[in-house]
């Protein structure tokens, strides 16, 4: 049910649900860059001429020249030519110019609202606090790709982490503004029920699953073990505890993180679907997409381990992550603590 303030609000509402699919857009690109290798084929980082591509065969072979000097193209694409730069070349230029597009896609409206007066109050504070957080996701994916220009063939996966989870907070800010105004204001706290605590933990879980699932793909560790229920035929492989620390062997090696991401899942989609049932009977609570969000995600993840990670599945699975987190912030937003529209 739209409150009634809502009906003044129906263009910001429009401008918030384009920026949420925007950035589900960008997880797919980012996917995509990710899985074809071309995450840094861009070597330099030029916020205002760098939406412009190679015009011409010289401006080509110095960007190809570029990237001959960092330890991917040494270490593992040094038979690379031209034309299969221009390959790579063409997702990381379509990621970051995705990210020039949202920029230009929040920044505009956001003055043409601020200019009529629609955004007030706290939708002042909410659309500053997502313009900023956007711009953070942007220097975050710089931070990302440098560490992998000097010493390293591949990006740091803890970095990966970082700005993938960046780009998952600005969308739950959107969205959950959208409910905001949609909805009535409330809380990101819980209204005192067992459903609202209960979906809290289930973010904290998503959550964590979310950061391995960034490791896995940094490493590419969904590429190993490419069989299910179980790794090999065993439970727990031998390479899992590899290292003496706890930490390298499930946060930083290949093994132990696909272990992790692979055995968290089976926590998340018990947790989802107990949820569901438990609380089916709550009011306006999305219980029958919860099932099915996780269901489906849970899915997409063996298909991905078991194809080695096919393109179209590990995009869908990353997306599907994006997918379930909406819906229970959905969940969330229902039973959030009731706030004064006007603060």
């Amino acid at each position: 049910m739209i409150n009634t303030q809502a009906s003044a609000l129906k263009p910001v509402m429009a401008w918030l649900v384009t920026g949420c699919v925007l950035i589900a857009c960008m997880v797919v690109i980012g996917g995509i860059t990710r899985l074809t290798g071309s995450g840094l084929s861009i070597t330099v980082w030029d916020p205002i001429m760098g939406a412009l591509p190679p015009l011409d065969e010289s401006a080509w072979n110095r960007a190809f020249d570029q990237y001959k000097r960092i330890p991917e193209y040494e270490l593992v694409n040094s038979d690379m030519d031209l034309a299969g730069f221009k390959r790579i070349y063409f997702w990381e230029y379509l990621h970051r110019n995705w990210g020039r597009l949202m920029s230009l896609v929040f920044i505009i409206p956001f003055v043409f609202f601020w200019r009529k007066g629609l955004l007030t109050g706290w939708l002042m504070k909410r659309s500053i606090a997502i313009l900023i957080g956007g711009g953070l996701v942007g220097a975050l994916g710089w931070f990302m790709v440098k560490s992998g220009l000097a010493d390293n063939p591949d990006v740091s996966h803890f970095r990966l982490a970082i700005h993938l989870c960046a780009a998952f907070t600005v969308f739950c800010m959107v969205l959950w503004t959208v409910f905001d105004i949609r909805s009535g204001k409330r809380g990101f706290a819980n209204d005192g029920s067992s459903v609202g605590k209960w979906s809290r933990v289930l973010l904290a879980l998503l959550a964590v699953q979310i950061v391995w699932g960034a490791f896995t793909a940094g490493l590419d560790a969904g590429r190993i073990y490419n069989t299910w229920p179980l790794m090999n035929g065993a439970f727990i492989p031998e390479n899992v505890t590899a290292f003496s620390s706890l930490w390298q062997n499930l946060a930083d090696h290949k093994d132990g993180v696909q272990f992790v991401h692979r055995n968290l899942a089976w926590l998340v989609a018990i947790g989802f679907v107990g949820f569901a049932w438990r609380f089916r009977s709550t009011p306006d609570l999305p219980w029958r997409l919860l099932m099915g969000a996780v269901l489906l995600q849970f899915t997409l993840g063996v298909l991905a381990i078991l194809t080695q990670v096919h393109l179209a599945l590990g995009v869908l699975h990353q997306l599907g992550a994006l997918a379930l987190l909406a819906v229970l912030l959905r969940a969330m937003h229902v039973t959030g603590r009731k706030a004064p529209i006007a603060t």
